[in-house]
């Protein structure tokens, strides 16, 4: 005989189907991984694996592919990016690593900013002049020359 059941009963289940497991601790990892480990290491390793102990989310061991040129170097340097992996995750998620030596897949190199035209630069300039704030209208300047140098001349 089936009884109903409610709905914070099914929830965990289902969530863990949709969600595939511990897959959204890996994605949160991949997407910020630069953020969190920092270019010099973003740039060596990349995260392929997190598994977890059976039944929980602490004490775990993240698999890296590391350029085989670099391994030893972040064989040392472990410890310091244990720290910051756990420091994203809020709570100690990471208690070891294993490093995986492999070629890695490079990323394209960003493209260079062009300068910005005089009469660009005055534009800029002068859309700015309303802006009292030195520190805001300097940041504000910045921004306008990133989106400017994005496009072709006028």
């Amino acid at each position: 005989m089936s009884y109903p059941r409610s709905m914070a009963a099914l929830v965990p289940a289902l969530a863990r189907k949709a969600l595939g497991g511990g897959r959204s601790a890996i994605g949160s990892l991949f997407a910020d991984w630069p953020a969190v480990v920092g270019d010099h290491w973003a740039d060596r390793a990349v995260p392929e694996k997190l598994t977890f102990p059976a039944g929980r989310r602490d004490g775990g061991t993240l698999a890296l592919r590391v350029d085989p040129a670099d391994a030893l170097l972040l064989q040392h340097d472990q410890d310091r990016l244990i720290e910051r992996i756990n420091g994203h995750f809020g709570y100690a998620a990471i208690v070891r690593m294993k490093l995986v030596q492999a070629p890695l897949a490079r990323r394209p190199a960003t493209p260079r900013r062009r300068a910005l035209t005089p009469a660009e630069e005055a534009m800029l300039a002068q859309s700015l002049d309303a802006v009292d704030d030195l520190e805001w209208k300097s940041r504000l300047a910045a921004f306008g020359r990133a989106l400017y140098a994005r496009t072709p001349p006028r």
